[in-house]
């Protein structure tokens, strides 16, 4: 190795920690940037629905041409490329629903293909034997999303909340350059791929898959809902961006802990446990978002969120991981994302909007921790199997024979 290679490692570790930068410069903020070009909660809704739509119909294929054409890791740099583009975009035109939609579609459309393929990438890198290992360094995105959605919340309060798309652009032309330390891929072909491609394949040779992601589908809908409107909830109760940061922030923050521990967790506990933990959190956290008006209470009641989602987010990777072979892990995780982070959304934006505007955030709220319960029960029933529900042995070091140890 020269002295200008960079260790897989870190290489992976460095993609974490850039992305963890670009996600927290867009989402946390993106609602009240909408509301800040004018449009209302439902207009909002409609923006967030056309968004997920788009991530339903492109991610698939995007894991389809990283598992048998492209590769993951040229697949990402396209992907990044095109969303930093796009949110420059959104920055200049994005006035008025259709102008403000259609960017927002343009940059769905390129960014659904980042996320999954940094994971798949991550698994690939772990390997199956050390799969449980991915929250750890998972832990690592969410500790600079936490630490930066603080420091951006401080500066757009005081400069406004639309440079949030200029510093993305800036953030994930960084994820881009770094992605060139990690090694390419060699993507492999599939013998009979049938009418489906990639995604049929995964789907046929994981019967469990679709019961999972039935599950998933609630438990997602529930938090886009929640999570999509709790910045106008802050804002409405009296807060400001930086609180709304703050909420964020201090979400991420709890993610690390819990993520770094999930890996000792799954192992002692099985990954059902940690799934239906994860989905009970959400749960709890969702109600008591309805319960309480007070904004400097519901942002630091966001630890929830943060917890859940750390249970979660871990869990369902390393689960969707186990469910499908090793040439289609971009393609699993993919299908797992426009499920998680398409369906839902489109449903919970779209809904939650109407439900925010109409009857209020309590009753959204209330709604969103209902689903998060329903997602725990059918996610309990599709991992009914010893893969899932046996806890594995955590291997511990073993110390030397004396007189053996290294000098």
């Amino acid at each position: 190795m020269n002295r200008f290679e960079v260790r897989p490692a870190v290489a992976i570790q460095g993609l974490f920690v850039l992305f963890g930068i670009a996600i927290a410069c867009f989402y946390p903020f993106f609602a009240p940037f909408l509301s800040s070009r004018g449009l209302s909660e439902s207009e909002i809704g409609l923006v967030i629905a056309a968004t997920a739509l788009a991530r339903i119909l492109t991610t698939p294929a995007w894991g389809h041409v990283a598992d048998t054409r492209l590769g993951r890791r040229l697949v990402l740099q396209l992907g990044m490329a095109g969303a930093a583009v796009s949110s420059l975009v959104l920055f200049w035109f994005g006035h008025g629903v259709a102008a403000v939609v259609a960017a927002a579609v343009a940059f769905s459309v390129t960014g659904s293909a980042v996320g999954p393929n940094i994971d798949v990438l991550a698994l690939a890198h772990l390997g199956d034997g050390r799969m449980h290992d991915y929250g750890r360094i998972r832990g690592w995105e969410s500790m600079s999303y936490a630490a930066w959605c603080v420091v951006l919340g401080y500066a757009l309060q005081r400069a406004g909340l639309e440079w949030m798309l200029p510093v993305f652009a800036g953030a994930g032309l960084a994820v881009l350059a770094w992605s060139f330390t990690v090694a390419p891929d060699h993507p492999a072909r599939l013998e009979r791929p049938g009418r489906l491609g990639a995604v049929g394949a995964v789907f046929k040779g994981a019967p469990r898959f679709a019961r999972f992601l039935a599950g998933t589908l609630f438990v997602w809908v529930g938090f886009s809902a929640a999570w999509n409107f709790i910045s106008l909830k802050i804002l409405a109760e009296g807060g400001g961006p930086f609180l709304v940061g703050f909420a964020a922030g201090l979400g991420g923050l709890t993610e690390v802990p819990v993520m770094r521990l999930s890996s000792r967790m799954s192992r002692r506990m099985g990954l059902r446990m940690l799934y239906v933990a994860g989905c009970l959190v959400y749960a709890t956290g969702f109600l008591l978002w309805g319960l309480i008006t007070d904004p400097t209470v519901v942002s630091l009641l966001s630890v929830f969120e943060g917890a859940g989602f750390g249970l979660l987010f871990t869990s369902s990777v390393v689960i969707v991981g186990k469910l499908v072979p090793p040439n289609l892990y971009s393609t699993g995780q993919s299908v797992a994302s426009a499920v998680g982070f398409g369906i839902s959304p489109m449903l919970g934006g779209a809904i939650g909007g109407l439900v925010f505007q109409h009857l209020g955030p309590a009753s959204l709220y209330f709604g969103a921790s209902a689903f998060a319960l329903v997602g725990a029960v059918l996610g309990w029933v599709a991992l009914d199997s010893p893969a899932f529900t046996r806890p594995h042995p955590i291997e511990e070091p073993v110390a030397p024979p004396p007189g053996t140890e290294p000098v």
